[in-house]
């Protein structure tokens, strides 16, 4: 669950699938690696189909500065591979 600051809008998303080990697979075709120190990375789980197929993508890299906090940078690519975008979010537990 995520609420914006400083609004009252929230936003719950619901994700299953499983995990394994340091891999976690949810049912859509989207996969997360945890890393060591809070870190893990979040992109689609056939990427090279995805490339081969030129469609379009995100990749997520997200790491805890500290507990409680973490900083997330999402980076979308457009169908030829190229960044179109890149977010950055710093959010906080409440």
């Amino acid at each position: 669950m995520s609420t914006k600051s400083g609004s009252s809008t929230t936003t719950t998303v619901h994700w299953t699938g499983s995990a394994n080990n340091n891999l976690l697979q949810f049912d859509g075709g989207y996969e997360m690696t945890l890393l060591p120190g809070g870190m893990y990375m979040g992109y689609p789980t056939d990427i090279g189909k995805i490339v081969n197929d030129m469609d379009s993508f995100h990749l997520e890299f997200c790491w805890m500065e500290s507990p409680g906090k973490r900083q997330r940078l999402v980076r979308t690519y457009d169908s030829a591979g190229l960044a179109v975008s890149s977010t950055y979010f710093f959010e906080t537990k409440v």
